[in-house]
């Protein structure tokens, strides 16, 4: 049982096809090994997940696989005016991305603030939803790195979560399908 915790995830998942996106998990796996030859930290600090494949990456804030709109809620603290001009807007309180990926990445990765972005950027790979904390399948540090470290960083980010209001951590949360979850997401069995 032990050397489960130190193989990474992508040895653990069911290698078929992501739904909602045209590409094989195997696609992304092979992607990010030539681009990742060596590992990287991803570490939970000062409220944020700190995560150095990101700059090389931007998979997540770049133009989606999926057809389906990503929504990021936005918390009370963050409604501004210029928020159409920084995110794609759902409604007054949830920006989302799409196709076009994300409009405040820019070739430097992102021109907000940390106080301005979406909780969701600071939590990613991690995602809330349907009370629970989960782990989107196709980011290369949830591929490449042990399942150990995502269990530790899945409490460090629900301790944080705990320091929200129950209304924020619902807003914040995603409402998925449990056919959704099962097929892009990976539970860590951590309860919101």
């Amino acid at each position: 049982m032990r050397r489960v915790h130190t193989q990474a995830l992508s040895e653990l998942l069911f290698f078929g096809t992501v739904p909602g996106m045209n590409k094989d998990i195997r696609y992304y796996l092979q992607l990010w090994r030539k681009r990742f030859s060596q590992p990287r930290a991803v570490r939970w600090h000062d409220g944020w997940l700190e995560n150095d494949y990101c700059p090389d990456c931007r998979y997540c804030c770049g133009p989606q696989d999926s057809p389906e709109p990503y929504p990021m809620a936005l918390l009370p603290e963050q409604l501004r005016p210029q928020n159409c001009e920084d995110f794609y807007m759902a409604d007054s309180h949830t920006a989302y991305l799409d196709q076009r990926g994300c409009k405040a990445c820019g070739s430097s990765g992102c021109r907000l603030e940390r106080r301005w972005r979406p909780l969701a950027c600071g939590l990613f790979p991690i995602v809330p939803a349907s009370n629970g904390l989960y782990l989107y399948k196709t980011c290369p540090a949830v591929l490449l790195l042990p399942l150990a470290l995502w269990l530790d960083l899945g409490l460090a980010v629900a301790r944080h979560l705990q320091t929200l209001s129950p209304k924020s951590r619902q807003h914040i949360s995603l409402c998925l399908t449990p056919e959704k979850l099962a097929d892009s997401f990976i539970s860590l069995h951590t309860a919101l």
